[in-house]
């Protein structure tokens, strides 16, 4: 490699190439910087067959030395074939973190195209062959997402996301709603989330019920403000959902239940009235026990005592909390057992 002098009008910018994503902030920096210093860092070319040089790295230095009027620029030379040329181009622009990923996957595929292999691409960034098959798959979007990957609306995370769901109407209902609402690529992972799910369940009842419905349509402002319950597995608003520090075997013990019992009122009813039950058993029990032992004694047997009126008996069962604080057990005794209140944890997390 070697720096020479050359006239600006001499070196070709080629139109396929990877190019990094400026902002004006930056432009005028730089335009301040070659003002004042002159070109600090030399752009990158290769020498052509008829006496030019093609760039490989420093399009804007380029650019912005040409607009303010300057006719030769230091350059370093390289000897580059085109596989190695595309490759260095690319590499450059991904090493600064802001880049084009439309431009990025031409640039791929131009590489490819001259011959580099997949595993050699693959190899010279890093990644695995799969990244650079997905970048180059970029190219087959429809242009208005093309468009959006250029101009930094949506960035490689939303499409991997949204390509994760079944069909490009889904994809397209995903990647639209993102561009409008300004999703993060965080929200629209949640949404293809919740849709798959919804999804999967729609196919569920299609097989148990044997009757070919189509899917719910996908809403995704709606959908995104739910969330996976992870013992139950519905879908319920996202302010209904709680993540407190849960042990294994409290959570085994929950999903046990679910699994069993169920979700919802019903099952709270259900629970409630087999642990009423349950403790009037024990009740009995014990006044069966203490009868024998007075017998074994020797004494004349009593008539058991009629037990204590269960004040459940004309209450409904308690509304399903939102959060249980502590351990709930059963204790053998003739109490009742107590209604469960409902309490929203973020009350608490506030008065603390």
């Amino acid at each position: 490699m070697s720096m020479k002098k050359v006239k600006i009008e001499d070196i070709v910018i080629p139109e396929v190439r990877a190019r990094s994503r400026w902002t004006e902030e930056q432009i005028e920096l730089l335009r301040a910087s070659l003002g004042k210093f002159g070109v600090l860092q030399a752009p990158l070319v290769r020498p052509l067959p008829d006496g030019k040089y093609e760039l490989i790295d420093g399009e804007n230095r380029i650019k912005t030395a040409r607009e303010q009027g300057l006719e030769e620029i230091d350059v370093y030379i390289v000897e580059m074939d085109d596989k190695d040329a595309s490759i260095a181009n690319i590499m450059l622009n991904v090493a600064r973190g802001q880049q084009d990923p439309i431009g990025i996957a031409v640039a791929i595929k131009k590489a490819l195209d001259a011959g580099a292999s997949i595993e050699e691409v693959a190899k010279a960034f890093n990644r695995t062959p799969h990244w650079v098959k997905f970048m180059v798959g970029l190219l087959e979007l429809p242009e208005e997402y093309q468009r959006a990957l250029e101009e930094g609306r949506l960035n490689v995370s939303h499409i991997r996301e949204a390509m994760r769901l079944p069909d490009l109407y889904e994809v397209d209902a995903a990647l639209q709603t993102a561009m409008r609402l300004n999703w993060p690529a965080t929200v629209l992972k949640n949404y293809v989330d919740n849709r798959l799910e919804q999804l999967r369940r729609h196919q569920q009842t299609v097989e148990e019920t044997g009757v070919a419905t189509p899917p719910p349509p996908p809403e995704p402002e709606k959908l995104v403000k739910y969330g996976q319950c992870l013992v139950c597995g519905r879908m319920v608003p996202r302010e209904q959902i709680y993540l407190p520090a849960t042990c294994k075997d409290c959570y085994e013990l929950a999903q046990y239940i679910v699994q069993n019992v169920g979700t919802g009122q019903k099952a709270m009813n259900f629970l409630y009235q087999a642990l009423t039950n349950y403790q009037a058993f024990l009740h009995y029990q014990q006044q069966f026990m203490a009868q024998k032992q007075m017998e074994y004694s020797g004494y004349p047997p009593q008539m058991p005592a009629q037990p204590t009126p269960n004040p459940t008996q004309n209450n409904p069962a308690p509304q399903l909390p939102s959060q249980v604080q502590g351990e709930t057990s059963v204790p053998a005794n003739t109490q009742p057992p107590q209604k469960w209140q409902p309490k929203n944890p973020r009350e608490n997390q506030r008065s603390q």
